[in-house]
C-alpha cells in the first residue's frame, strides 16, 4: 500500500505541467463543487420550510412547502448525480493511458485500481471543500427570496456541521463508486493496452414507462375535476408529481431518442462534420444525452411551469395566490440550479468524450482531417441533439398543461419565461462545450494523454 500512495503522489504532483494538462482535473473539481453546493442549497431550503411548517402559529398551508420542497430535491436528484458521476469518469477516462503504462512496468490492477480510487477522492474531497464554502458564500444573496410573505434569515437556511459531513461524505461515495464502476469498462492487459469494453445496444423497452405514463396522464385528465375540486393545493400537488414522472421518463428515453437521431443522421449526412457528429451519436448515445439532456429537462420543466403566472392571476383567494406565487418562485430557482448543474455537466462531459476518443482524434488529424473540421464535428455533435431534444422537451410539455394552455394568454409572462430558460440554457451547454476544444488539439496533435512531455 506504501508503494502505490509513493507511486500515486510522485505522478499527482508531475502530471499538471501545463494549463491544458489542468484542465480535466480543473472540471472535475468544479463539478464537486457544483454537486456540493446544489445538495446543500436544496437541503437548507428544505430544512428553513421545516422549521417554518413546525413553528407556533403556523397555517395550514404552511405544511404544505416542506412537501413541495421535496419535490424539488426530486427534480434536482438525476441532474446532481450526474454531474458528480460524470466527473468520476472525467477521472476515469483521463488517467486510462497512463494506467496502461503503469500496467506495463509492472503494477498491478489493485494497484491500478487503487491509484483511480485516490484521484476521484481526492478531487471529490477538494470539490466538496470548496461547495461548502460557495454555500456560505451564497446564503446571504439567497436568503433574501421571499416565501410566504417574508425573506429568510440566514440561520434559517445555515445547516448544522453533521448534514455538511453527511453531504461531503455523500458526494465522495458517488465519487467512488462511479470511478470503480467506470474502471470495470476500460481492460487494461498486462502488455498495457488500454481498451474501452464494448457496450450495450439501447433496448425498445425504455419507451414502455411512456406509455405508462401516457395512460396515467389521461386518467388524470378525465379525473380532474375530482382532483382540483379537493383543492387547489391538492391540485398542485397532482401536477407537480406529474412533472416529476416526465421528468424521470424523458431522461430514460433521451439516449434512445439520441441513438435514433445519430442514425438518421448518418444516414442523411452530406458533409465530413455532420457524419462524424452522426457517429458519435449513434456509437455512445449515453454520453450525447449527458451532455445535453439537462437543459432539455429544464426546458421540460420550465415549460410546464409556464402556466403558473396564469393560476396565480385566476386565482380566487388570497392565500392561494401566495401559495401558487411560492411555486412559481421556487420552480425558478430550481430551473436556475438545474441550469448551472446542466451546464457544469455538458463541459465536464465533453472533456470526457474527447478524452475517451484521443486516438480516433488523432488517427483522423494523421489521415488528413484538419482540426477545424474535428471542431466542427464536436460542435454539431452538441448543438444538434441539443436542439432536437429541447424541441420534443417542449412539445411534450405543451401536450401536459394543454388541459389548461388557455392559462398562457391570461399572463403571458410564462411564454416569456419558458423561452429565457430554454435559450439561456442553451446558451450555457453551447459555452460549457467550448471548454474543451484544447483537448481536441492536444489529441490530435498527438498529445493524447494529458501528460506532458519530459
Amino acid at each position: 500500500m506504501n508503494a502505490t500512495l509513493a507511486i500515486w503522489w510522485s505522478l499527482a504532483r508531475h502530471t499538471h505541467g501545463t494549463s491544458r494538462d489542468r484542465l480535466p482535473t480543473t472540471l472535475a473539481v468544479t463539478a464537486f463543487a457544483v454537486t456540493t453546493w446544489s445538495v446543500l442549497t436544496v437541503a437548507g431550503g428544505v430544512q428553513a420550510f421545516a422549521a417554518r411548517a413546525a413553528s407556533a402559529g403556523a397555517d395550514s398551508d404552511a405544511q404544505v412547502y416542506p412537501l413541495l420542497s421535496w419535490v424539488s430535491v426530486a427534480l434536482l436528484l438525476v441532474p446532481t448525480a450526474t454531474l458528480g458521476a460524470a466527473a468520476a469518469r472525467l477521472t476515469v477516462a483521463r488517467r486510462d493511458e497512463r494506467l496502461a503504462r503503469l500496467r506495463l512496468a509492472g503494477a498491478t490492477s489493485t494497484q491500478i485500481g487503487a491509484m483511480t480510487l485516490l484521484d476521484a477522492a481526492v478531487q471529490a474531497v477538494v470539490g466538496a471543500a470548496l461547495g461548502v464554502v460557495l454555500d456560505v458564500v451564497a446564503l446571504p444573496a439567497l436568503a433574501r427570496l421571499r416565501f410566504q410573505g417574508r425573506a429568510f434569515d440566514v440561520a434559517e437556511l445555515r445547516l448544522g456541521p453533521w448534514p455538511v459531513l453527511a453531504t461531503v461524505a455523500a458526494v465522495l461515495l458517488v465519487a467512488l463508486v462511479s470511478s470503480a464502476v467506470s474502471l470495470r469498462r476500460v481492460a487494461i492487459t498486462p502488455l498495457g493496452v488500454a481498451q474501452r469494453l464494448p457496450q450495450k445496444g439501447l433496448s425498445w423497452t425504455r419507451v414502455v414507462p411512456v406509455l405508462v405514463l401516457g395512460v396515467g396522464f389521461v386518467a388524470a385528465f378525465n379525473a380532474g375535476s375530482v382532483v382540483f375540486g379537493a383543492g387547489v393545493v391538492v391540485g398542485a400537488l397532482v401536477l407537480v408529481g406529474f412533472l416529476a414522472g416526465a421528468f424521470a421518463v424523458f431522461n430514460l428515453v433521451g439516449p434512445l431518442l439520441v441513438s435514433v437521431l445519430g442514425r438518421v443522421l448518418g444516414a442523411r449526412a452530406r458533409t465530413v462534420p455532420t457524419l462524424l457528429a452522426a457517429r458519435r451519436m449513434s456509437e455512445d448515445p449515453k454520453s450525447t444525452w449527458r451532455s445535453v439532456g439537462g437543459i432539455s429537462l429544464v426546458t421540460f420543466v420550465a415549460g410546464c411551469l409556464s402556466v403558473t403566472p396564469g393560476l396565480t392571476a385566476g386565482s380566487p383567494g388570497e392565500g392561494d395566490a401566495q401559495l401558487l406565487g411560492d411555486i412559481g418562485t421556487g420552480a425558478a430557482v430550481t430551473l436556475v440550479i438545474a441550469a448551472v448543474l446542466a451546464a457544469v455537466s455538458t463541459g465536464v462531459t465533453q472533456a470526457s468524450r474527447v478524452l475517451d476518443s484521443r486516438g480516433r482524434y488523432r488517427t483522423l488529424h494523421l489521415a488528413g482531417t484538419d482540426v477545424a473540421v474535428l471542431h466542427a464535428a464536436r460542435s454539431r455533435e452538441t448543438w444538434i441533439p441539443l436542439v432536437v431534444t429541447m424541441g420534443g422537451a417542449g412539445a411534450l410539455a405543451l401536450l401536459i398543461v394543454s388541459p389548461v394552455i388557455g392559462l398562457l394568454s391570461a399572463a403571458p409572462t410564462g411564454v416569456l419565461w419558458f423561452v429565457g430558460c430554454a435559450v439561456a440554457g442553451a446558451g450555457l451547454v453551447l459555452g460549457a462545450a467550448r471548454a474543451s476544444r484544447s483537448l481536441v488539439v492536444a489529441a490530435a496533435q498527438g498529445d493524447p494523454t494529458g501528460i506532458p512531455s519530459r
